[in-house]
């Protein structure tokens, strides 16, 4: 018994570890964060920071590919049986937009690290390929279908997804400007991003629908 309450104790102190590192990484940046800042957020010493993660590199790109692969989660949540795209297409839209709008900084923190170290990144990125593979592949056979059967227009996968997602980013990058510019409240930006979140879905639709007359 003893023994498995110091395991116990082990994963916690590591999975609290990981969530100061996630808090600071995506507050501050890779490169202002240090593995001293980590263990004081995380109550305990810098030894043990290097004992479980080693380094600041091994935990930020645990940190990185956790965020990831949330974001891929979103859109592969979407079960497709059953689903035509006019029904799919707001399930899709409105769980990556939820997703951003409830982790405001994921947005800058992915785009920031992905421009600062591209070759870093990289390899991170094709690690977390194996999760947008399925997703793209699945997509590619749904859509070749519906422009068979003529209910929408011709479009990739891959343009499918960047649509939704600089769509949705885009909102979560300009909203402080946006706020502090229009002195808008929190119930103002909020009307606002639930209003912008109805428009994406649309603007999505009517790029897939056909056009009349064809």
């Amino acid at each position: 018994m003893e023994i498995e309450n110091i395991k116990s104790d082990e994963r916690s102190m590591e999975q609290t570890i990981l969530g100061a590192a996630e808090t600071l990484f995506i507050e501050q940046g890779f490169d202002k964060t240090s593995t001293g800042q980590i263990a004081k957020l995380a109550g305990c010493n810098q030894a043990l920071v290097h004992y479980y993660y080693r380094t600041k590199e091994k935990l930020f790109d645990l940190v990185f590919e956790k965020k990831m692969r949330m974001a891929l989660n979103n859109f592969l949540q979407v079960e497709s049986e059953g689903l035509d795209f006019e029904k799919r297409i707001p399930l899709m839209v409105g769980l990556h937009f939820d997703f951003l709008k409830n982790n405001p900084r994921i947005a800058s923190f992915l785009l920031h690290e992905l421009s600062r170290n591209p070759a870093r990144i990289r390899n991170m990125i094709d690690k977390i390929r194996q999760y947008a593979q399925p997703l793209l592949e699945r997509l590619n056979r749904d859509l070749e279908e519906a422009v068979k059967q003529g209910r929408i227009r011709p479009i990739t996968g891959i343009d499918l997804l960047l649509t939704i997602v600089s769509l949705n980013v885009a909102p979560f990058l300009i909203r402080p400007v946006f706020q502090t510019a229009l002195s808008l409240s929190d119930k103002e930006i909020e009307d606002i991003l639930e209003n912008r979140k109805r428009e994406i879905v649309e603007t999505v639709l009517s790029r897939l629908r056909p056009v009349a007359g064809n």
